[in-house]
């Protein structure tokens, strides 16, 4: 199945890429941190020229916040006006009650729902920590337009003895964005390689999603020390060289 490739590029103010170079890459999708001097026009104005579109939206998602709903229903707006499929959040319950934490992202779903933009709940703790976890949530919060974004790398760095592609298979159900990223393997540790060489089987895991009916955009998330945004040369040929991974495994077109 063909999936849009999206970049996860940083805000429309200090893009890791130029937004020109990225469409070159043969990217076709932008994962955008929204701030406060975001807008939609500016959004379009920079991607035209470019024919980039946006695949989702990373929004701010302050759990202890009563207004939270209100603020991921404009979010979700921001979204359907740019095409975008679903907001990226990092949400963690703290020390709020779990069924407090489900309550009130059950109420973002219908916030969010009225736009029919999914909520993607980034593989953080703790509430999307690992696939039980993950499903743990899902069940609190029972709400269709609530699921996870599933990190295939970040599996790894917040568990051990794990597999991401057994993982996979427990919350693939669930998934509503997908974060390409490599790892070496270890327990917290933040050496993200160029894809292919480290141990994620991105084809396997693409298998499992393609199976549960998935059919998003796939977000490659490039962060850790080898992936500097202050060399955009060799950014870009880095990222170059994850597409080129990808394509030969056949996670994408």
């Amino acid at each position: 199945m063909g999936h849009l490739l999206s970049y996860r590029v940083g805000s429309l103010q200090k893009p890791h890429l130029p937004f020109a170079r990225i469409a070159e890459l043969g990217i076709q999708g932008l994962e955008m941190v929204w701030n406060e001097e975001t807008t939609v026009d500016a959004v379009k104005a920079a991607l035209e020229p470019t024919g980039l579109r946006i695949a989702s939206i990373h929004a701010p998602a302050p759990m202890d916040d009563d207004d939270l709903p209100a603020l991921l229903g404009r979010h979700a707006g921001y979204a359907a006006e740019l095409g975008a499929a679903y907001l990226f959040v990092s949400v963690q319950a703290g020390e709020m009650a779990k069924d407090d934490a489900y309550d009130r992202l059950r109420q973002v779903g219908d916030a969010v729902g009225e736009h029919e933009v999914f909520l993607a709940m980034e593989t953080h703790p703790d509430l999307c920590q690992n696939a039980d976890n993950m499903l743990e949530t899902m069940a609190g919060i029972d709400h269709p337009w609530v699921g996870v974004n599933y990190d295939m790398a970040n599996i790894y760095f917040y568990n051990k003895g794990v597999d991401t592609v057994e993982e996979a298979k427990k919350a693939a159900k669930h998934v509503r964005g997908v974060h390409l990223k490599d790892t070496m393997g270890g327990f917290e540790d933040w050496n993200f390689p160029v894809f292919g060489e480290g141990i994620v089987d991105f084809a396997a895991v693409a298998q499992v999603l393609d199976a549960a009916g998935y059919e998003g955009a796939y977000a490659m998330e490039l962060e850790g020390g080898i992936f500097d945004s202050n060399q955009p040369d060799d950014l870009a040929d880095k990222v170059s060289r994850c597409i080129a991974h990808l394509r030969q495994v056949g996670v994408v077109e």
